[in-house]
């Protein structure tokens, strides 16, 4: 027996190619499809507790994921450009991990391979919160790129994309969250209830710096930083759950138009704006989304059970989508037949366990087996599609249909 083995041994060696003969795998980089009218997003977040090790997942509309690009230290901006062919992210990195020298730079991908092209340094103070809406936009044309600073006092630096250079840093006392509103017009919220009207000449300097008289109450009913863009208006969502449409352009803003989200019964019933990227926008049909749920006033960042859908031009609710689990935020592709994306928590284990861990433990018990997922929905039917798990550790909350 033990001289068959052998003999079988010798014909298996025999078979073998040479040792010269075999070439290890060599690393490359794929190369992605086209990804127009493909449904594809992006999602991202500080990743807490891993805020270190920035990521952005690309995902396509059946829930596979398709790529990632590695961003830094808690990454809080995505810019495609459709015109340069390329993606902008702006990110943060020390020397010594989470301690040492700070650089802040832009640095652009490549769509196709999402491979880094090259960084653009950036003054070191670039901003960080939760909700990422306004921390960073591309002027209309894609020349330059603007970036909010807070240390804490609040500025905006300016790069110029064309020559890949940073141009200058501008003051903007008091007013935070960018808003793009020409091709070298910008508004920023602040907080007075007012906003900062910003233009760049061609060069990228300031040449226009003008305060614009308060158009909200804040101490009554302050506006979010989460608005959504169609055309020249911008829409926003406020503390009590009202609506502002506001038009901004190069020659001015103003308030054109305001609704409640609620009404008086479902105000009673305390139904209320909630999640972090609580809006959303299809363009064509004019459908205003807005992530809502049931809780106290203080509730109002904690994540949505449902996304209602509203009327840009006669302002009235026209759906209601009951989300399957705690959305966080949520983006809907444009197109005929659009998808509404919602990044998620949930409680990976059954309800009596889930219970079980809540009555021993409390919220805090809840907390700790919180996990990410991605859910997506047919906007017409409000049909659930696909659902995403098994996503890295890491809080995550800002979804970009690409």
């Amino acid at each position: 027996m033990h001289k068959f083995l052998f003999c079988g041994l010798l014909i298996a060696v025999s078979v073998l190619p040479a040792q010269a003969e075999i070439q290890p795998e060599q690393a490359r980089a794929e190369v992605l499809a086209n990804h127009q009218g493909k449904q594809w997003f992006w999602v991202w977040g500080n990743r807490a507790p891993a805020q270190i090790d920035g990521r952005a997942f690309l995902f396509n509309s059946d829930g596979r994921q398709l790529g990632q690009l590695n961003t830094g230290f808690w990454p809080n901006s995505l810019l495609p450009s459709e015109k340069r062919n390329e993606l902008f992210s702006v990110e943060t990195y020390f020397t010594r991990g989470l301690r040492g020298d700070r650089t802040d730079v832009v640095t652009v991908y490549d769509p196709n391979t999402l491979t880094a092209k090259r960084e653009i340094r950036i003054p070191p103070k670039r901003m960080n919160s939760l909700s990422n809406t306004g921390l960073a936009v591309m002027s209309d044309d894609d020349r330059f790129l603007l970036v909010l600073n807070y240390t804490p006092a609040q500025s905006v630096s300016i790069v110029d994309l064309d020559t890949s250079q940073f141009v200058t840093e501008v003051d903007t006392p008091g007013c935070a969250a960018l808003y793009p509103a020409g091709t070298r017009d910008f508004y920023s919220i602040c907080g007075n209830g007012g906003f900062l009207h910003l233009r760049l000449d061609d060069s990228g300097k300031p040449v226009l710096r003008e305060r614009i008289a308060p158009v909200f109450d804040v101490a009554h009913d302050h506006l979010t930083t989460s608005a959504s863009r169609s055309g020249n208006t911008w829409y926003f969502v406020s503390i009590k759950s009202n609506a502002y449409a506001i038009e901004m352009t190069p020659s001015g803003l103003r308030l054109a138009g305001k609704w409640p989200l609620v009404s008086d019964r479902e105000r009673d019933s305390n139904w209320r704006i909630s999640g972090v990227q609580h809006t959303a926008i299809h363009k064509s049909d004019g459908q205003f989304y807005v992530l809502m749920h049931q809780g106290a006033p203080e509730t109002s960042e904690e994540p949505g059970t449902e996304a209602w859908v509203f009327d840009v031009r006669t302002h009235q609710r026209t759906a209601r989508i009951e989300l399957k689990e705690l959305s966080l935020g949520i983006g809907v592709t444009q197109g005929d037949k659009p998808l509404l994306y919602s990044v998620d928590f949930f409680v990976p284990m059954p309800y009596l366990a889930m219970l079980w861990v809540f009555l021993t433990q409390g919220q805090d018990g809840i907390m700790k087996v919180l996990q990410n997922c991605i859910t997506i929905y047919d906007v017409g039917s409000g049909k659930l599609l696909h659902r995403i798990e098994g996503l890295p550790t890491g809080y995550l909350n800002m979804v970009l249909p690409w």
